[in-house]
């Protein structure tokens, strides 16, 4: 019955998004529940290891509950995570459970480091939907250099270990993606693909069932690295941010943010410990954002006016980068 409903919110939620609709007659069906903003690394390729400490911590699980017996009725799915690894929290087993318990998908974006064979049999029992390993990098070199604080043997083999287990157990959840961000500046031509291939060959006859490649992103204008090509404003549209029609973003605190990409929480839109995400969804600066971005008045809004997600140039109405993917996979379907 929730899946249904769930489909059925598909075409209002796209015709909000068209149209730029200021307030919405349905409620969001994904959120982003941080449950810890700590990190066990301190990656090049992530700001996390720049923010203050009187930002870091842990979700309560009272809290946490709290969260789920509110948006259980209406919530399809949560990713469990926002700008810390998830795996430091202590019940994030327990979360993994309780959601699950209200027929709400969950779902993880893990390094990987902290994973052993007790944790990864936890995880696979407690139901876990999708679970996400961030390695950036196909050698020792590329990978340790962007995963500073993690060695590529160890966390290959969680990884490895992870996969093993799930086909021992003959377990069809959680579906199992390993995402590498393709960042070398050092790195060029025929041996970057042959790195690439000799990677890959590794997770042959193992149950992963998706690799995803990427490039990094800004973080809403954090994250400046030699390398990375900076959106050019003077050629490039803005393209509304789609996270305020559909979602929202709780940071372990119980703040309420616009989207997952206000690493600093800038934009503040409400708190869970005395508000509903039913009335924040709607709220005055929900509704204010939506404007926004219907105007295209985000110029002095930060981060949205740094963010490289809505600044970017278009062919036909469509990101050039999302043009490339989808002709670079023609090709190879034909």
């Amino acid at each position: 019955m929730k899946k249904i409903r769930h489909f059925l919110n598909l075409p209002k939620i796209y015709f909000s998004y068209i149209f730029r609709t200021k307030k919405c007659n349905y409620l969001p069906i994904r959120l982003w529940i941080e449950t810890s903003s700590r990190c066990n690394l301190a990656c090049r390729l992530c700001v996390n290891k720049d923010i203050d400490p009187s930002l870091k911590g842990d979700m309560d699980f009272d809290l946490y509950k709290k969260i789920i017996n509110d948006v259980w009725r209406y919530v399809f799915d949560v990713n469990l995570f926002h700008r810390g690894e998830p795996l430091v929290n202590p019940r994030i087993v327990d979360m993994i459970k309780y959601a699950n318990s209200k027929a709400i998908k969950t779902r993880i974006h893990t390094n990987g480091v902290l994973l052993n064979e007790s944790l990864s049999r936890e995880i696979i029992k407690a139901g876990l939907n999708l679970i996400s390993f961030s390695f950036d990098g196909y050698t020792k070199d590329t990978y340790e250099k962007n995963r500073i604080g993690a060695s590529f043997e160890k966390t290959l083999d969680n990884i490895i270990a992870f996969l093993k287990l799930k086909k021992e157990m003959k377990s069809k959840t959680p579906f199992t993606i390993v995402q590498i961000m393709e960042f070398d500046e050092n790195l060029f031509g025929c041996d970057f693909e042959i790195q690439k291939n000799n990677f890959m060959k590794k997770f042959e006859n193992l149950s992963l069932d998706k690799i995803v490649t990427r490039n990094p992103h800004n973080w809403g204008g954090l994250l400046e690295i030699e390398g990375i090509e900076k959106i050019d404003k003077s050629r490039a549209k803005i393209i509304p941010c789609t996270f305020p029609w559909y979602s929202l973003t709780i940071f372990y605190n119980g703040k309420v943010h616009l989207c997952p990409q206000d690493f600093e929480g800038e934009i503040l839109a409400g708190d869970v410990s005395r508000d509903s995400i039913k009335d924040i969804f709607n709220n005055e600066v929900m509704a204010r954002m939506r404007t926004n971005f219907k105007n295209k008045t985000i110029e002095g809004i930060s981060p949205c006016n740094n963010c490289d997600r809505i600044w970017r140039e278009t062919v036909a109405g469509i990101p050039k980068e999302y043009l490339k993917v989808f002709l670079k996979d023609s090709v190879r379907k034909n």
